[in-house]
């Protein structure tokens, strides 16, 4: 059985390009201040600037900041002078700040190319179902890491949200999405269903790689609930939490009170399930594809120059034949390192061949800490030698050599 569980730790940047340092956190945190519009939005930007170290998470919660404030705010930091934050802005809180589509557009401006920004909250706002925008907001967050985003009790998006959101969503790091409250009907279940599913035309990439997927209080109905869990358990096995409860507000036409209630905890128990069918495919998956990125280092990494020095002494045995297996053909080595994964699908294990078989994805070796001056590289030890014929000119004088008798 081929598991669809994303391997972000096997396709993610190579140890061998990441930063070594580790700069402190910083949080700005502004909450309920009544910060109003682009003046509001210019205290915030005064405060960041004075601030010593980048800001890595930003919190505004309960401002009327408004369209124009969060435009101004934005437009700030994608500028020069708020670079140093828009390196280090890991997250973003503008939960019930008076959001409307410009000032969404405005974020999905700062999104888009981002390789630092995380997790987005934009939850209780006035965002209305604007298809332009919405189709903006779901490739900025293709172009970029984005792992999480809120739009809970934005109730106007509706159904509309759907339709120009979701069948453009495509990214490998996009992990959690929370709906709740945004209006959704039973309309919008066959779209959810095929876009978990990977059914939709538009989605290009497979399925959705979502993880978490919260669409709480909205008016899916049970109909709509069965829908969506029928399409999770056909064609998404990487999903592994899904919470859909407080659908069932629009009654059905033709069950009793009692039977819907009934559907929704038969709909919920299927549900969980599933998620524990997920749930051991993920850990099956990761691990097995840990176990093949193991064995694969040092089977299929050869290094760039394998051509051997001809001299008078007698040749050493080569790799190949001290270990047949670097003779076989690149296939048969694939096909019986495959062997060892029989959860992973061939689009996986081909990912786990091209970085394990990729030098640059090597974790970088730090220099040995030396204190002993005759070890230090040639740069060094010129830099230290005034200071050790100093300490040894101290030395002589501290402790003068005695003199010889009948001198």
């Amino acid at each position: 059985m081929e598991s669809q569980a994303s391997l972000g730790a096997i396709s993610g940047p190579p140890s061998s390009t990441r930063p070594l340092a580790f700069p402190p956190r910083s949080y700005l945190t502004r909450v309920d201040e009544g910060l109003h519009g682009t003046t509001g939005a210019q205290k915030i930007i005064s405060q960041l600037n004075a601030q010593r170290s980048a800001v890595t998470k930003l919190t505004l919660n309960h401002n009327p900041l408004g369209d124009d404030g969060a435009s101004h705010l934005f437009s700030y930091l994608c500028s020069t002078p708020g670079s140093r934050h828009r390196i280090a802005l890991s997250e973003i809180n503008l939960n019930c700040v008076d959001l409307g589509c410009k000032g969404l557009y405005a974020i999905s401006d700062y999104i888009r190319g981002n390789d630092v920004l995380r997790v987005v909250w934009l939850a209780s706002n006035t965002l209305l179902p604007d298809p332009a925008v919405l189709s903006s907001l779901a490739s900025s967050i293709n172009d970029s890491r984005l792992r999480f985003l809120s739009l809970t009790g934005n109730n106007q998006l509706g159904d509309t949200f759907v339709e120009y959101f979701l069948p453009f969503l495509r990214s490998r790091y996009f992990h959690e999405l929370h709906i709740n409250t945004i209006g959704l009907t039973a309309r919008s279940a066959p779209a959810i269903g095929a876009w978990i599913s990977g059914h939709l035309q538009r989605n290009c990439d497979g399925a959705c790689h979502l993880q978490v997927f919260k669409c709480n209080g909205n008016s899916l109905g049970v109909s709509g609930v069965w829908e969506i869990v029928r399409a999770i358990e056909r064609g998404n096995w990487s999903i592994t939490k899904v919470e859909v409860h407080a659908n069932q507000l629009v009654p059905s036409a033709n069950l009793a009170d009692t039977e819907t209630a009934d559907a929704m905890r038969d709909a919920e128990r299927a549900l969980h399930r599933i998620m524990m069918r997920n749930s051991y495919w993920k850990r099956q998956t990761e691990r097995e594809a840990l176990i093949l990125l193991r064995h694969s280092r040092p089977l299929l990494m050869r290094p760039k120059s394998s051509s051997i020095i001809r001299s008078r002494s007698p040749p050493l045995r080569t790799a190949t034949s001290l270990f047949p297996f670097y003779a076989l053909p690149n296939e048969l080595k694939l096909y019986i390192l495959g062997s060892l994964t029989p959860s992973l699908s061939s689009r996986q294990r081909m990912r786990i061949y091209n970085y394990a078989s990729d030098p640059s994805t090597l974790p970088c070796l730090l220099p040995p800490l030396r204190h002993d001056p005759a070890k230090l590289p040639g740069h060094q030890l010129e830099r230290r030698q005034p200071a050790l014929r100093g300490w040894e000119h101290r030395r002589h004088q501290q402790s003068p050599l005695p003199k010889r008798r009948g001198t």
